[in-house]
């Protein structure tokens, strides 16, 4: 099979996986020799801009905050003669970026020394928005599940110092000789704290329908 079939496949496999694949020399930049049309379609940046850093390094467009994993899982795989298997974001022309799935290996020579690099790069941009929309989703759930513990943590506080109020009524009522002034007294407290549950128990039951709601968009 000639170079350029040998291309002419990779091309096509790659369309259908929405990526691209590469050879390159293990350098600072990256140095392209081999990188199919499919950069293009996710970067906006023809192949043609990196094979050998006519235009730009492959390392330029890799997201400054993403580059040294890239390096440090790239190495301890040449390291071991393994593959590396990383995601990470690439900067497109217009300044946007996308998530791609990078699974590569050094390629090595009878002597056991490192020739090039090879690896395939999956666009995964949609993947990584789900994750972030279903880690959303668990904060906003962790959120109101938190709310409703600590209302009922107040009912429950409440419903204690509501016992106790009953216990101080009875001693009142009791001594209701003196008109029972101080059984009024201890009555409205425990009105007050009536009132003060029944707003926590509407609290959580508006806290339920909430999480509720939650639970469906994320189903």
């Amino acid at each position: 099979m000639s170079d350029s079939t040998h291309v002419n496949v990779m091309e096509s496999v790659a369309s259908r996986l929405n990526g691209f694949f590469y050879r390159c020399q293990n350098d600072a930049g990256y140095t392209m020799l081999v990188m199919t049309e499919g950069v293009e379609a996710l970067t906006g940046y023809p192949p043609s801009d990196f094979l050998n850093n006519k235009v730009r390094t492959f390392t330029s467009i890799v997201c400054p905050e993403d580059a040294g994993a890239v390096d440090v899982a790239v190495g301890a795989a040449i390291e071991t003669k393994g593959k590396w298997e990383i995601d990470y974001r690439l900067v497109k022309r217009d300044g946007g970026t996308l998530w791609i799935h990078e699974s590569g290996a050094g390629i090595f020579d009878a002597d056991g020394q490192l020739q090039f690099l090879e690896g395939a790069c999956i666009d995964i941009s949609t993947q990584k928005d789900q994750e972030q929309k279903l880690a959303d989703l668990i904060t906003q759930l962790s959120g109101t599940s938190n709310d409703i513990v600590n209302s009922v943590q107040r009912i429950l506080k409440e419903l204690r110092s509501l016992k106790m109020l009953a216990l101080n009524a009875r001693i009142e009522a009791v001594r209701a000789a003196d008109h029972g002034k101080g059984f009024a007294v201890v009555a409205e407290e425990m009105k007050a704290l009536t009132d003060s549950t029944r707003g926590e128990a509407d609290r959580i039951s508006t806290l339920m329908n909430t999480l509720q709601q939650l639970m469906k968009v994320g189903t």
